[in-house]
């Protein structure tokens, strides 16, 4: 008599558990292939981000015997034509190591706070300032700490590579036209190959005297893209 009843082999039973144990096992392992890549591209996106905003949002700080101003591009005197970059880093006693932050951001009017400043408005003093910086060969190291990219982790140093520039809405350089130069273009070539985080922000120059490539917007004269590109 025929029996209506399947029956399977023990056999049969045994690789079927042994294959769905080994599915189950790679499903597991897999996020675990990828997460060096993402932990990298993540880490690098929140800090291309925070430089992005403090560039573009904040104006620095510059501490000297606790007195605390956002004019880090002046050792925090009023502002004079005549002096620039070299002069407060021969002239004043450690005024590199008294600029605490580097912001671009052009500072509020004078009635307000000195640590106020206007967002996404940049100050075309800071901006020489930070490119005579980055052109002083001795010093220029020095910029990867005060732009907040040199941190450590567990003990152990983290430096991430920049690369920051103003550029015009057409992707080309804007250019100081009294010197022939860019107006900012700082860091290290992009490496090929490498995971590279790039952050573009909308912003405006307070004086557009002897500038090019750049285009007004609304009540803005000056308008250009800071690009910041980082990577490790």
């Amino acid at each position: 008599m025929r029996s209506t009843h399947a029956q399977v082999s023990i056999d049969f039973m045994i690789a079927i558990t042994i294959l769905s144990f080994g599915i189950v096992l790679i499903i597991t392992q897999i996020p675990m292939l990828f997460a060096p890549f993402h932990t990298i591209s993540t880490d690098i996106h929140a800090v291309a981000y925070r430089t992005s905003m403090i560039l573009a949002e904040d104006a620095g700080i510059y501490c000297e015997n606790e007195s605390i101003t956002s004019a880090w591009e002046t050792a925090g005197e009023p502002e004079n034509r005549s002096r620039n970059f070299s002069f407060y880093r021969d002239k004043i006693a450690n005024y590199l190591s008294n600029v605490r932050r580097i912001g671009l951001a052009r500072n509020a009017p004078v009635w307000s706070s000195s640590e106020d400043a206007i967002p996404n408005n940049l100050s075309r003093r800071k901006i020489e300032a930070l490119q005579d910086w980055w052109n002083d060969p001795v010093n220029k190291s020095r910029l990867r700490k005060k732009l907040g990219l040199l941190v450590s982790y567990n003990g152990k140093p983290v430096n991430y590579s920049f690369n920051i520039s103003l550029k015009g809405f057409n992707n080309l350089l804007i250019l100081n036209n009294s010197t022939n130069k860019p107006l900012l273009q700082i860091g290290y070539p992009i490496p090929r190959g490498a995971t590279v985080e790039r952050i573009e922000r909308i912003v405006a120059i307070d004086d557009c005297e002897n500038l090019s490539n750049c285009k007004g917007i609304g009540d803005n004269e000056c308008c250009g893209i800071l690009e910041i590109c980082i990577w490790r």
